[in-house]
């Protein structure tokens, strides 16, 4: 099988040689958790191999990525492969767009879309429906209008199939809700997913403590036992 680099120094020992190409890996975390870093990172490493790469930033202010990935000595501007474009996660069309960008006719090898909760937790307002128009609306009524997480869930369902489609290898950050049941706040995208990172943070006596666990990775012979990790000056480095 085709394996992609993460660029991690360790992390591709850790899931038999890297990310399988063309799965989509779920990055699960509560905030805090160096999620956005972790993706950004991949992306980044694969743009400067030239592998075309899409990073979709639909949670945080234009510009705060590249921001922190400056931080971290990654140059988003030196890298022509990087796409990445904020999108405001409150536009009635977002689910439109996102796909629009997947299918796009450019062949994106890499896909970040961070993060799903953006997709899935946003609920469809009145003036929303209105801007959809009758041909939009129809697709979330079965027959009647139904509630906000089936509906939520019907999106991440169209991301994930078109993503399927595209043979990219997708990278999707979720926040996981602490004590909530279930990895992600929607509770379907795991299941829908090829591989899952757990990312986890504890903050004791001002030092912090990071580790991850490799719940899920389909086709690989991953690591079972959590990863302790810490966020460098130049991103992810595992112990």
């Amino acid at each position: 099988m085709d394996r992609i680099s993460s660029g991690i120094n360790g992390f591709d020992n850790l899931i038999g040689g890297g990310i399988p190409k063309g799965h989509i890996m779920l990055v699960a975390g509560t905030p805090g958790t160096g999620k956005s870093i972790f993706c950004a990172q991949i992306a980044y490493h694969n743009a400067m191999k030239g592998k075309k790469c899409l990073y979709l930033n639909l949670e945080q202010n234009a510009g705060r990525l590249e921001r922190q990935m400056l931080q971290l000595g990654l140059d988003p501007k030196k890298v022509k492969n990087l796409k990445i474009v904020g999108v405001d996660s409150t536009n009635a069309n977002l689910v439109e767009y996102v796909l629009e960008e997947i299918q796009n006719q450019v062949g994106y090898e890499i896909i970040v879309i961070d993060s799903l909760d953006s997709i899935s937790t946003i609920p469809l307002r009145e003036e929303d429906l209105k801007k959809l128009g009758v041909v939009g609306v129809s697709k979330f009524v079965i027959p009647t209008m139904m509630d906000d997480k089936t509906i939520g869930r019907l999106k991440l369902k169209q991301i994930f199939d078109a993503l399927a489609k595209s043979s990219a290898t997708a990278l999707l950050p979720s926040e996981k809700i602490e004590g909530a049941i279930g990895i992600t706040r929607d509770t379907i995208s795991e299941f829908l997913c090829d591989g899952i990172i757990l990312m986890n943070y504890l903050g004791v006596g001002g030092l912090d403590f990071r580790s991850m666990k490799i719940l899920k990775m389909r086709e690989s012979n991953h690591e079972k036992k959590p990863i302790l990790f810490e966020i460098g000056k130049t991103g992810i480095e595992l112990h």
